[in-house]
């Protein structure tokens, strides 16, 4: 089973949705709502393709994928012997424009270092 490695954007985008979902709502949806994001996650380790594909949805020449939950999508990209949790944004986002901007950030700060 791969490891879950979680990039300091999406660590980020999580803080500020849980600071986000206690201001507007509350702790018990905002617990409901990390317990669905983290739980739907968690079921990439064992389906590791469970999302949609970019290059097949859009055509893109990249190997990212995305799942929604949430209101939210979350990027990923499987590698060997993990899966990177990329970002994460909000439905009413441009949140592919916003992504395939924030690829090259990825890659410059590598969020996986395999030798």
């Amino acid at each position: 089973m791969k490891k879950l490695i979680y990039s300091p954007d999406y660590q980020e985008k999580i803080i500020q949705l849980r600071n986000d979902l206690d201001l507007k709502y509350g702790q018990k949806t905002r617990e409901k709502v990390l317990a669905e994001i983290d739980h739907r996650i968690q079921l990439l380790k064992t389906y590791n393709y469970l999302g949609i594909s970019l290059r097949e949805k859009y055509g893109f020449d990249c190997d990212f994928y995305h799942i929604y939950v949430a209101n939210n999508f979350v990027f990923y990209e499987v590698e060997e012997e993990s899966i990177n949790i990329i970002n994460m944004y909000n439905e009413r986002e441009e949140y592919i424009i916003k992504f395939l901007g924030s690829v090259n950030k990825l890659h410059e700060d590598s969020i996986v270092n395999i030798d």
